[in-house]
């Protein structure tokens, strides 16, 4: 049984995208497949995702020292936004002429998980994955890893010279990149040394704490050297393991 071009373009647009619009149905029986990868692969003017109300100003790494009414007032603002966040996101996956973006931010959405009741941070990850989504891996992890949302939720900020925090650290190799199996708890150990100091400015600023970074000697996935975070996951990016699971 012959597949129609009918059914190729249907089936394309829900694995690429969420399924034809209802401005495509007219056309989606009759597409040639050079005209529908052009639909697919255009070259779309990012559209960033907005708050439509400026969150209220919040130190969110002293919270606890905040007065209970003020607490109380931020996170009944934060969860309205983040409800709101998520019916604009919505909104893009159903209307958006970039389909395959969306669908890939939506990948990417579940892949990089984080949970923060700070709406600012929430959006600046959705925006960030969104931006990076077709783009290398590579950058598309250091933009994350280096995101607010993301440092918050897996306790970098607490991660300090001395006193390392491995969970950051550990969820890089663990769920971003390797998977169990192909790192050792050494290399959590010495991770979490290389990633001290990541942390952020209330504005959800990345920002690096000379003060709290571990500047000694590391060893890490059987390299040497004085790691900053950044160097660990090159060498994440070059290691063997990395290289099998992503077949090159």
């Amino acid at each position: 049984m012959s597949i129609s071009q009918l059914q190729k373009n249907n089936h394309l647009l829900l694995r690429a995208g969420f399924g034809p619009q209802l401005s495509q149905f007219e056309k989606i029986e009759t597409w040639k497949d050079s005209e529908i990868r052009g639909v697919l692969f255009k070259n779309y003017p990012f559209q960033p995702l907005a708050l439509k109300e400026e969150p209220i100003a919040v130190d969110y790494q002293n919270i606890k020292k905040m007065d209970s009414v003020t607490k109380k007032m931020a996170m009944q603002k934060n969860r309205k936004q983040i409800y709101q966040l998520n019916l604009s996101f919505l909104d893009q996956m159903v209307f958006s002429e970039d389909q395959l973006r969306e669908k890939m931010a939506f990948f990417w959405h579940g892949h990089f998980a984080t949970r923060t009741n700070n709406a600012a941070f929430n959006l600046q990850l959705l925006n960030t994955i969104r931006k990076k989504a077709l783009g290398n891996f590579g950058d598309l992890l250091i933009a994350v890893s280096q995101s607010p949302a993301m440092l918050q939720f897996l306790n970098n900020q607490q991660n300090k010279k001395d006193h390392p925090n491995e969970n950051f650290a550990r969820e890089v190799m663990e769920l971003f990149t390797l998977g169990r199996g192909n790192y050792s708890e050494k290399d959590v150990q010495e991770a979490a040394r290389a990633f001290t100091g990541w942390s952020f400015l209330p504005d959800g600023t990345f920002f690096e704490r000379p003060k709290l970074h571990d500047f000694g000697s590391k060893t890490f996935l059987g390299k040497t050297g004085n790691f900053n975070g950044n160097e660990v996951l090159e060498i994440i990016f070059s290691s063997k393991n990395y290289r099998k699971i992503h077949h090159y």
